[in-house]
């Protein structure tokens, strides 16, 4: 990291502009030019050098994204109203969600006002209003907008709630109403009708961006609310759309998840295709061990079933976790501690257990506090205490469809008109 870093700050104008593309390309958004996606690439060059800082706290990083900040500000905070709508009809990225992250290290209040220029008022209040207003819109180009507005209300806190609740609205809306069972989300790139996805199946569905960005909207909602529905979701969505996005032996990833019968998966080649899901398919596979637990004080939320070991520094404890789930539908934890220690486990109920958890602490049955669908064990705790749980497991299987008037005829009249090719 330290000679990638020192590369790009050689590699750095005097203006603190940094990419591998002419600024011109700026120009070309701007005038309505062809540039492709600039500031989509700029998010992730921005993204990258503050999460190096955040890391290691290497100096030169912090240096380099000060000035790219600084130049962003200067770009952004000269656009009128005018010129900012037509930047922003271009994909972008998470350029607001960066930009509070800059803040937040730098303090620079023009890299705040700068993140504010990113952030499309008009379209938060639509969905803060409940009104779906997604038909038409670029699936992947609306995810990182809304994380960019929680991360203001984040970054701001309560006077800026309305974002909170926009962002609130826009994600029962997607996952609700735009998203297939298996979680993904779009049909050639693009959100349509809501409640009509079986109409949509081609071999285009679900951009692993997509679910890649959906599942960190959903990782801050939860830290932010611990509703349960999120961390299923997360579950959900990680297994099919992550997980199943490699290919195994090479290590290529998917750009879509075909829903259609009859089609099959396509990946990524090592030189030929290098498609905006490859790059968040790299980063996916380094994290997969993200959002398994969160914790807050004393408090330790255990979000997946996942074979792993808990190094809670902030407590001095070592929780180790072995499961085969769904092959068999026990999981136990293992505390290590060096003294005696009073935690609250919440263990997540998921949404497909078939009935009651059954719990067990050292080999005797104990009947946990049930909160917010959480199992709660609440006591001091040994080392070596041992905690098994039975989840009841059942196939399952879901069925989705709406009959339109429209459709519904449709089908009639072709069913006719096969009668009336078998009659001749």
């Amino acid at each position: 990291m330290e000679y990638i870093v020192a590369e790009l700050s050689d590699s750095q104008h005097d203006s603190g502009y940094l990419s591998a593309f002419p600024e011109t390309l700026f120009d070309n958004v701007e005038n309505r030019k062809p540039a492709w996606v600039p500031w989509y690439t700029l998010h992730k060059i921005i993204a990258g050098l503050i999460a190096v800082y955040n890391s290691t706290k290497l100096k030169k990083a912090y240096e380099v994204v000060n000035r790219l900040g600084d130049w962003t500000a200067n770009r952004a905070l000269a656009w009128s109203d005018d010129k900012k709508a037509v930047v922003l009809a271009v994909e972008y990225g998470g350029m607001n969600d960066c930009l509070y992250d800059l803040y937040k290290i730098t303090g620079n209040k023009r890299h705040l006002d700068a993140a504010h220029r990113f952030d499309e008022t008009t379209l938060f209040e639509a969905l803060r209003e409940g009104r779906d207003v997604l038909k038409g819109k670029h699936a992947n180009t609306m995810i990182p907008k809304f994380i960019g507005a929680l991360n203001r209300y984040s970054t701001l806190g309560e006077s800026e709630r309305s974002y909170f609740e926009a962002v609130v609205n826009f994600w029962d809306t997607v996952v609700y109403h735009h998203s297939y069972i298996t979680g993904g989300n779009s049909e050639c790139e693009h959100f349509d009708d809501p409640n009509i996805l079986d109409r949509k199946r081609s071999d285009v569905n679900c951009e692993t961006c997509n679910s890649y960005n959906m599942l960190k909207l959903s990782k801050e909602l939860f830290k932010l609310t611990k509703d349960i529905k999120y961390a299923d979701f997360y579950e959900k969505t990680f297994i099919n759309t992550i997980l199943s996005s490699q290919n195994p032996e090479t290590g290529m990833t998917m750009y879509f998840h075909p829903m259609a019968t009859g089609y099959f998966k396509v990946y990524s080649s090592p030189f030929e295709h290098f498609w905006c899901c490859t790059g968040t398919g790299m980063e996916s596979f380094t994290k997969l061990n993200d959002s398994l637990y969160f914790h807050a004080g004393n408090h330790l939320y255990i979000n997946q079933f996942v074979s792993s070991k808990l190094l809670w520094q902030e407590q001095d404890t070592v929780i180790t976790q072995s499961t085969l789930i769904p092959q068999t539908d026990v999981v136990q934890f293992t505390i290590e501690t060096n003294e005696p220690k009073r935690l609250h486990l919440h263990i997540r109920i998921p949404n497909w257990a078939a009935g009651q958890l059954e719990v067990s602490v050292n080999g005797e049955n104990v009947v946990p506090l049930i909160e917010q669908n959480y199992a709660v064990l609440d006591r001091v705790w040994n080392t070596n205490d041992t905690i098994v749980i039975c989840v009841p497991l059942k196939v399952t299987y879901s069925r989705y469809q709406i009959f339109q008037i429209p459709l519904l005829f449709n089908m009639v009249r072709l069913y006719l008109a096969q009668l009336w090719v078998r009659k001749i």
